[in-house]
């Protein structure tokens, strides 16, 4: 079997990259022989890299013809997200008698159904392709306001347990103790929530810090700005710590190493992320909250978001209500003041882990291509 993806990049440190390498490992190992290659608008040097789409829209769509080329030589086309790489990939194989896969992620996938230029043609792509997949419930729930009827089937993210069993190293002894959040500072990710909810209970625990860490924690970012005020004006602009790859933690690689970044989460006292839907900008899944999962935490989320695909409410962590920051803070104490629950959450995080494989996901996959593959 022959499989073509259309994705943003193949960059390790980006949630889309993480997602593809980690699905194409997986279902190599299932299906021997079987050939892909992925077309990026943001190349990254990786061997299955074919960079040969932008991401300007204008020279994206105007490739179409030289994808088009490249799809001939495949059997499946599976666009990872539905604008812009869904709509191309219908457009380019339009004639061509392939199936078309289209995996509805995040912002990608619902933003442009509320933008009245773009609505028509993501509707028409999504009718057109052979099978829509949404990684969340939430997903799946927007794309329906929009499709009402249409077949969608929710497969989750998956994590590799594995990534998270190497032995604890000392890095991050400076830190501890430290509550954690990770991804990169953008306003869907609710940061101001939990450093509020950090300030709130900052007075009870004077030793713990919030560390955020991020590829884009840099001082000229426009929202590491504005966050290192929200912190300043709560009085806790130097507990909360945003880390990124620095001379200090990482020795200056670019990216951090699978050994340290377990080691980060593993050091933590819990995970908190409480993201929002802003203005259609929204969390796809979440894999911080798999990898905060793998690494034994207890995790705090939100409600109504594609958290509750990724978090256990009342098993391996709890669910707030958006912008609820008050609330996120009397859950951080009631784990942190209860080692039994604290200890039972990250029990159950290891269980959920292990059940969120990325073999698992795989195999949801590749029964779709064989559903919809004539050879």
């Amino acid at each position: 079997m022959r499989v073509i993806f259309l994705n943003r990049s193949l960059k390790e440190y980006t949630g889309a990259g993480r997602f593809a390498l980690a699905l194409i490992r997986e279902l190599k190992n299932l299906t021997p022989g079987l050939e892909c290659a992925v077309l990026t608008t943001e190349p990254s040097g990786h061997p299955l890299d074919a960079p040969i789409i932008y991401g300007n829209k204008f020279k994206l769509f105007a490739a179409i013809p030289a994808i088009r080329k490249v799809f001939k030589r495949y059997d499946v086309i599976h666009a990872l997200d539905a604008w812009p790489y869904g709509v191309v990939a219908v457009l380019a194989s339009l004639g061509l008698r392939k199936k078309v896969i289209i995996t509805a992620i995040g912002s990608g996938a619902i933003r442009p159904l509320y933008n009245f230029w773009r609505r028509p043609i993501m509707k028409w792509a999504y009718r057109k392709a052979d099978k829509v997949v949404a990684v969340s419930n939430n997903t799946k729930k927007e794309i329906l306001k929009f499709l009402p009827g249409l077949d969608i089937t929710v497969i989750n993210h998956g994590v590799s347990l594995a990534n998270f069993q190497f032995p604890l190293n000392d890095k991050f002894q400076n830190l501890k103790p430290y509550i954690l959040s990770t991804g990169f500072l953008k306003e869907r990710k609710g940061f101001e929530y939990s450093i509020r909810a950090f300030a709130e209970i900052a007075g009870q625990y004077p030793k713990i810090t919030y560390a955020i860490f991020g590829t884009d924690n840099y001082p000229d970012n426009r929202e590491y700005k504005r966050l290192k005020k929200v912190a300043e004006n709560l009085g806790v602009g130097d507990r909360v710590k945003f880390l990124s790859y620095d001379e200090q933690w990482f020795g200056g690689r670019g990216r951090i190493s699978d050994e340290d970044l377990a080691a980060l989460y593993k050091s933590a006292e819990l995970f908190i992320l409480l993201p929002q839907d802003f203005n259609k900008d929204i969390e796809g899944f979440g894999l911080v909250f798999l990898e905060a999962a793998a690494a034994g935490l207890p995790v705090i989320a939100t409600k109504g978001t594609s958290a509750e695909d990724a978090v256990r409410d009342g098993k391996n962590g709890l669910l707030v209500s958006v912008g609820d920051y008050k609330k996120a803070a009397e859950v951080i104490t009631k784990i942190l003041s209860d080692q039994s629950l604290k200890k039972s959450f990250s029990e159950e995080s290891i269980k959920f882990a292990r059940e969120m494989s990325w073999e698992k996901v795989a195999r949801a996959y590749k029964k779709i291509y064989d559903e919809h593959n004539d050879i």
